[in-house]
């Protein structure tokens, strides 16, 4: 289980259910949820965290990548894959001109 305390100090939980869920809890009183109601696009709870389709759970360490949601009464199953990720791969600034953490113009 890991937690994510956003903006408004408000904590929300992840827990693994197996190897392609994640069981997300927390304050949904104040929420915004993006695309149909059977085909969910996006969770953004106030404050935090905006957890969008294709992308990995941001402040999470699950090497996820999200699939789809599932609304729950006071939660959501995040349908998710998992991914590999090498922290010392940094091939994706081989494109850039990077001096610093700063991009600079060719």
């Amino acid at each position: 289980m890991e937690e994510y305390t956003n903006a408004h100090g408000e904590v929300y939980t992840f827990t693994k259910q197996g190897i392609d869920k994640v069981l997300m809890e927390g304050n949904f009183e104040h929420h915004r949820v993006g695309g149909e109601p059977d085909d969910i696009e996006y969770i953004n709870p106030r404050g935090g965290p905006f957890i969008k389709k294709g992308q990995m759970i941001p402040g999470i360490d699950f090497n996820v990548i999200v699939e789809s949601f599932e609304s729950l009464d006071n939660s959501y199953i995040i349908n998710v894959r998992e991914i590999e990720v090498d922290p010392n791969d940094f091939s994706c600034l081989e494109d850039g001109n990077y001096i610093g953490g700063l991009t600079m113009p060719k």
